[in-house]
This record gives C-alpha cells, sequence and structure tokens, in this order.
C-alpha cells in the first residue's frame, strides 16, 4: 500500500471556527423559494482548504422554523402494509415521459414484532402488536435499528401510479415477528451512549456491533438503500449480505451472495453500491473487519449481473487497522474509499464487540484509498493519502459522485458531517427522538457540502466547502455516476447553517456557482430527493426531481414530483400514499421498459405473494440467489399460474 502525506496551505493562520450563521443578502419573490450564488471553488493543483466558503449572501433557508411534533410524527411504525394501489395526483398531472419505478428503502418498524405472521405459521406470538411506547422493551433505541421497508412507486404513461409499501422479510425480522417482542440487543448499549457522530441523525457512524458473521449480536435489518440493476432489486445494509426482493410484488426472496461472487453467507457488504453509467456496470464492496487490518473486498458485475470476465469481477486490498467505512464511490479507473482511523480497546474489542464501548475516533488521522478496480490496467493495487486536519475529521463521509479530469485529478463531492456542533451530555435514546429542535441536535450533527480532489502525481489532497446549508442525501443524474457531474439535488433544513432536519429540497449548479431551493410547509418534510429521467432526456437536469414528503400534522405521505431545471417553481405533481411512510433513507429510480410494469401484471404478482405468504410458505425464509437455484415467482407462476 502505497501513503502520501498531503500538503496543504492554510489560508488563515488563525484557528479555525464554524461559520456563524448569517442574515439573508437577497430577497427571494416567495419566502419559500430561494436562489442563491456560490461559491467559486478553485481548480488548480496547489490549491487549499477552503476555511469559509459560504457568506451572508450564499444561504438559504426558509422563514419558518420547522415543526418539529409533526417531524417526530415520522418515526411511527407502519402497522398496514400495501399490496398494491393504484393512484392518482391530488395536484397538477404526471409528465407523461415519466416512466418506470421508483423505490425506496428505511427502517418502519420501531416497536419490534408489530407485524403478526401469517394465520398458518406454527409460531405464534404470545402479545399481539402495541402502539409505540406502550412496551419500552419492544422499542428500539435509534431510528436506524427499525426493521427495513421498502417503497415502491411505478408511473405509467397515462398519468396514474402503482404503489407498494412492504417489509423486508430478514430473518430477524421474521424471528421477531413470531415471538412478537424485541430478540436482538446488541446495539442497545452503543445507542444507550452519548456517542456523537456514532448514534447521529439519520445515519449513525456505528451502523453495526463488531461480531462478524450470522450471530444474533449484529442484526440485519436491511434499511439503507434499494438498488435496482439488471432486472434485479436488492435492499441493502452495512455490515450482511443483501436480501433480494421481488421487483414487482416487494416480497423477500432472501439473502444473496450476488449469484455466487460472495463466497461465503456470512460475509459482510457495504450498504452502497455505485454505477458505472459510462459501462452499464455495478460495483458493490464489503470489508472482512478486524483489528489489526481489514480486507476491502471491490466487486464488479456487467449489465446482466455477472461479474466481469477481467480478474473474475474482484479485487482484495488490504486496509490498515480496524476499517468502518460506510460509503464508497467509483470513477473510470478506480474506487475511492474514505476511510477515518480509529483507536480500539482491546479489551473491550474481546470482551464485547460493542462499538460504543471498543472504538473511538483518531481526531487528525483519515485516509482517502484509490483503488484500480478489476477492470483496470492495475487491478488491486492502492494509493492511500492522507487528507489534511482542518478541525475535524471526516467520520461517516456520504459521498455523491467521484470523476478523473484529463489532468489524472479525481474529485468527488461529498456531505461532511461536523460532531463538534451536536449538543452534548444526553444521550436522547427514547422514543420519538426529536419533538424539538434541542432534541433534534442531540442527535443530529452539522452536515455541509465538500468537494475534495486527490492528486496522485503531487501526492496531496485538497477540499472546499462549497456550500455550508445542513444538507442531507445528496444525489446526481445517475446517468453522470462515475463521469464529470454539474448538477447535486439533495435535502435541505430549513434554518440554513443550523441544525435542522431534512425538510426542503435544493439544487446546486458545480458550474455556474449558483443554487435554488424549494421548501415545503413547516410541518412538511422531504426525505432523498432521487433524479428520475425522462424518455428521450438529452441534458443533465431535464428529467425529474422524486421524493416522499411527509405531512407531519396529518400524518400521511406523498411523492412529490418537482421538474430537476426548475426545483424553485416546487412540485409540478403530488401523489398521496394513502398511509404514513417514516422518513427513509436512500433509495433509486428504475427508468425504461424493463420497470414499466402495468397495474394488472403487478397486482397479479403481488395477489400471488400474498397467497404464497399467507399459506404459510417458508418462502420468504430461505436463501436467494442470482443463479436460479430454486423456484422463484415468475417460475411459479409458469408453472403453476392456473393452480393457484
Amino acid at each position: 500500500m502505497k501513503l502520501f502525506r498531503a500538503t496543504v496551505f492554510l489560508l488563515s493562520s488563525s484557528a479555525w471556527a464554524p461559520p456563524t450563521p448569517h442574515a439573508f443578502g437577497f430577497q427571494p419573490s416567495s419566502p419559500r423559494i430561494h436562489h442563491a450564488t456560490l461559491p467559486k471553488t478553485t481548480q488548480e493543483p496547489h490549491c487549499a482548504v477552503q476555511l469559509h466558503a459560504v457568506t451572508s449572501e450564499q444561504t438559504a433557508s426558509t422563514t419558518t422554523m420547522p415543526d418539529m411534533q409533526a417531524y417526530a410524527n415520522g418515526y411511527k411504525t407502519v402497522f398496514n402494509e400495501i399490496s398494491c394501489k393504484l393512484c392518482t395526483p391530488v395536484q397538477g398531472e404526471l409528465p407523461k415521459d415519466l416512466v418506470g419505478t421508483y423505490y425506496r428503502c428505511g427502517p418502519a418498524m420501531f416497536s419490534a414484532g408489530s407485524l403478526p405472521p401469517p394465520k398458518t405459521s406454527l409460531v405464534k406470538p404470545k402479545q399481539p402488536p402495541v402502539p409505540d411506547g406502550v412496551d419500552p422493551t419492544r422499542m428500539v433505541l435509534h431510528p436506524f435499528e427499525g426493521d427495513g421497508a421498502v417503497l415502491a412507486v411505478t408511473f405509467h404513461a397515462n398519468g396514474k401510479a402503482t404503489v407498494r409499501f412492504k417489509y423486508v422479510r430478514t430473518n430477524a425480522f421474521t424471528n421477531e415477528r413470531k415471538k412478537g417482542k424485541k430478540l436482538y440487543t446488541g446495539m442497545e448499549s452503543t445507542r444507550s451512549m452519548d456517542n456523537g457522530i456514532g448514534n447521529d441523525l439519520t445515519l449513525p457512524f456505528f451502523r453495526h456491533h463488531l461480531l462478524p458473521g450470522l450471530n444474533k449480536l449484529r442484526k440485519n435489518t436491511s434499511n439503507t438503500r434499494t438498488v435496482y440493476f439488471g432486472k434485479k432489486l436488492l435492499s441493502l445494509w452495512s455490515g450482511g449480505l443483501p436480501y433480494k426482493l421481488d421487483s414487482l410484488a416487494l416480497s423477500t426472496d432472501g439473502r444473496s451472495q450476488l449469484g455466487g461472487a460472495i463466497k461465503r453467507e456470512d460475509s459482510a457488504l457495504g450498504g452502497k453500491a455505485a454505477i458505472d453509467a459510462a459501462r452499464n456496470r455495478i460495483l458493490f464492496y464489503g470489508i472482512d473487519e478486524d483489528s489489526g487490518s481489514s480486507q476491502l473486498n471491490l466487486y464488479e458485475f456487467n449489465a446482466k449481473f455477472q461479474p466481469i470476465k477481467e480478474n473474475d469481477g474482484v479485487v482484495q486490498v488490504k486496509l490498515p487497522g480496524l476499517a468502518m467505512v460506510h460509503d464508497f464511490a467509483v470513477t473510470e479507473n478506480y474506487g475511492i474509499f474514505v476511510q477515518p482511523l480509529v483507536k480500539v480497546n482491546g479489551m473491550q474489542y474481546m470482551l464485547s464487540k460493542e462499538p460504543g464501548k471498543t472504538v473511538a475516533l483518531e481526531e487528525h488521522e483519515k485516509l482517502v484509498h484509490v483503488v484500480s478496480r478489476a477492470s483496470s490496467n492495475n487491478p488491486g493495487e492502492i494509493q492511500s493519502f492522507q487528507i489534511p486536519f482542518d478541525g475535524f475529521n471526516e467520520a461517516n463521509l456520504q459521498l455523491i459522485n467521484a470523476y478523473e479530469d484529463r489532468d489524472g485529478i479525481i474529485i468527488f463531492d461529498a456531505i461532511r458531517s461536523d460532531e463538534r456542533t451536536s449538543s452534548k451530555g444526553s444521550s436522547n435514546n427514547k422514543w420519538p427522538w426529536a419533538t424539538s429542535l434541542e432534541n433534534y441536535k442531540t442527535m443530529s450533527t452539522k452536515k455541509s457540502l465538500w468537494r475534495y480532489q486527490v492528486h496522485p502525481r503531487n501526492g496531496f489532497i485538497s477540499k472546499d466547502c462549497i456550500a455550508n446549508e445542513q444538507i442531507y442525501f445528496g444525489v446526481i443524474n445517475s446517468q453522470k455516476s462515475g463521469a464529470m457531474h454539474r448538477y447535486i439535488y439533495a435535502a435541505i433544513g430549513a434554518t440554513g447553517e443550523d441544525v435542522a432536519p431534512p425538510q426542503g429540497i435544493v439544487k446546486y449548479d458545480c458550474k455556474s456557482n449558483t443554487q435554488e431551493s424549494w421548501f415545503p410547509e413547516s410541518y412538511e418534510f422531504c426525505g432523498e430527493p432521487m433524479y428520475a429521467s425522462g424518455i428521450g432526456d438529452t441534458s443533465e437536469d431535464a428529467g425529474y426531481i422524486l421524493s416522499v414528503l411527509f405531512n407531519g400534522k396529518e400524518e400521511e405521505s406523498e411523492v412529490v414530483v418537482l421538474r430537476a431545471d426548475n426545483i424553485s417553481q416546487g412540485p409540478i405533481a403530488r401523489i398521496p400514499l394513502g398511509m404514513a411512510v417514516p422518513h427513509g433513507n436512500h433509495g433509486c429510480f428504475a427508468s425504461g421498459e424493463e420497470a414499466n410494469w402495468t397495474y394488472e401484471e403487478i397486482e397479479r404478482r403481488a395477489k400471488l405473494a400474498d397467497k404464497m405468504e399467507s399459506r404459510g410458505s417458508m418462502w420468504n425464509e430461505v436463501k436467494s440467489d442470482f443463479s436460479g437455484l430454486g423456484l422463484r415467482f415468475d417460475d411459479m407462476e409458469e408453472y403453476f399460474g392456473d393452480l393457484m
């Protein structure tokens, strides 16, 4: 492993401090529609760390404070799933060129075992489901510990959409469902501690127990991200295998080893997949963690979801120490990983392996690993660079996209968390966690948008803060994944630079250094924005932005549709879902013919899935794979369709 020490020139000799909030320097035409100019970021190879990138004229927020009681209502267990429902917009019309399926994943069960098993199940829970908060022994201590569920919305060309919402039938979910109580408590000690970024909202740095393999201390909730590629749908979680889902019915086929690419069933995969849009490939990573050193496994698949021929589609490299890496990005030739170095308490690692007791962040040490992909000229080669310290580290960095420029410089944009700004002194592990802004600040760090530039030839890294508003869930047009992008979309807080929950939608133009945003009502909260390509898109922002909007006043959810080239206009269509979807994590949009099923096709598949589960089949508890072992629903229909 090559290690380079970054060289950086500070712009000021004074100590760094977080920028203070400023008043607006512009007057938007509406209090909830905002335009601003972003700071210009240098592209010179010798650029230094940009410490104060956001000025008063560049801050965006709404004049209305968020209704935090309404926000807290978004952490309530879903007791009723949606198998198949045809929905029509209540405001505006769906564009005719918006065709495909939007998937989003997130925690939805905060009181364990709250969905009864089928009536034919041999094991019956002794306790019926109860409302959240009634039985504290069933409540999770952090939203991230909630069982995952997937929302699917298929947009038809006739102006309507078909909605489904289903829990992922993980092994842990099934076990707690049968018992009607919480069985997995391995992370509760960590969630009870004042760990700052370790228990961050919405995505904590401590994501799983450190005991490797399949065990009751490491609960795979499958609640972090949905991925659709090669006609296959997966739900991901950091620390375990993904679960394969039926793309139409959202029924669970079982854990997947990606067609045998992952050799061991007890292996851990990361909660992120990255697309190489130019070659139509998808990459996953997994880390075999150990206190002394860890092994990174980088997997690469072609358009048919088969390992590429080069190097059998996998490279393996060693990383120093206990590598806690939860995100990555890809360029034409490399996988990009950011590793915050940690101190490991050897005694606690042997005795408990609870991350809150075992791990502490090294304040000044963090690395960027540039790993040559299996398809590159030097597969498996790794170059590591130290990131210059500017007052806080890069733990829990959320990478948006990466690319290589003509000079060989690797550029990546990311959302960076500053745990120094979170309130200290209490762990706040009681549901519903965030009934006031003060409560929320005890759990959430300051987050801002940064650009990093890795200079392999010169051996150093530069970084710039390009937007200091509180933002979450940065995305781009997936057709630009792995290549130079111009636009970034993100969820944004309502109080500018201050910590606040995700609420509005913001668009950053990295070329013109401008931004525009839209905010809903104070009691409404948007999640991750997702770019959806329209049929025949020719430009980077010719499509649409989709997001799940939670109305905490009415406790109902909608999918809002915005024009990607005119975010400040607000939604051009709003589709009521007929349920309250809890605050979620990451999703994807599958465009084109392969994800454009009719309502009748989806309904037929959903009825079949429900019927199989109601008959007590073990279908959802077996291991599934891409290799064709065992019958899938389409196989069952082919052979037994008339009998079922």
